[in-house]
């Protein structure tokens, strides 16, 4: 094969398929909870919402449940069948135009895509073009202070790590303003209950091994499991507003 003809993983099916597959990561109640506390706590409101980077669907179905009217880009070449009968195409937004007209959306949502690319600017300056005047974005990407460690490269498509400022620096330079980046812990119990923190902190620190991390002879049942490696592990999320 000459190398014009190869294809990263993240190119073909082959991503989908072995990182977000059944198996690996089952669907749940995750994704519609996400996007119920950022409707609530963040969007303020229903309205048009481009996903960028949807892969499997689980995202757009989690907002359409919530009352979003929503379509999705991806760079997989089979997202349209993952995501049917919701809209879905395909771009490979760092060298790729925006396949939607420019101002087409009141929201944009991109979770765990900016790491993957070399250049994440095209990609943020899309999320931008797609905006409707005074619309907002939300751009979330693992925190490489909480993944510097290891977790970071359990994924080896992840080339761009992040810190809150640094988001904050790129979201700023596709042309956002009021930016806001916050630590965002994946674990819906403490978005309800905020003043549990502390107690999440405190067992962050106590030397629990965890999957995928670190590989058990004796697993930890799923949902402990899930609360040693969340309340270790954090995502960034960034907030940006398109200027009226």
């Amino acid at each position: 094969m000459r190398n014009s003809e190869r294809r990263e993983p993240l190119q073909k099916d082959t991503y989908l398929k072995v990182v977000y597959s059944e198996e690996r990561r089952p669907t749940g109640p995750y994704d519609g909870q996400l996007a119920q506390y950022l409707l609530q706590n963040v969007y303020g409101e229903t309205g048009s919402l481009l996903d960028i980077g949807c892969g499997r669907g689980d995202m757009l179905r989690g907002f359409s449940d919530a009352g979003f009217e929503v379509k999705g880009v991806d760079i997989s070449p089979e997202v349209s069948a993952y995501c049917d009968p919701i809209e879905a195409r395909v771009a490979d937004l760092e060298h790729d135009p925006l396949p939607y007209p420019s101002g087409t959306f009141d929201f944009v949502f991109s979770k765990s895509v900016v790491e993957h690319m070399r250049n994440p600017m095209p990609m943020l300056e899309s999320s931008f073009d797609a905006l409707k005047p005074g619309g907002k974005a939300i751009i979330m990407t693992p925190s490489w202070v909480h993944h510097a460690s290891g977790p970071f490269f359990l994924d080896y498509t992840h080339v761009t790590p992040f810190t809150a400022p640094s988001l904050d620096d790129a979201m700023r330079f596709a042309g956002f303003e009021d930016v806001d980046v916050t630590h965002f812990r994946q674990l819906p119990f403490l978005w309800r209950h905020p003043s549990l923190f502390l107690a999440v902190w405190l067992f962050s620190k106590l030397p629990l091994p965890y999957e995928p991390m670190y590989r058990m002879s004796v697993k930890w049942p799923s949902g402990f499991n899930k609360l040693i490696r969340f309340s270790k592990e954090a995502m960034l999320l960034g907030v940006g507003r398109k200027p009226s």
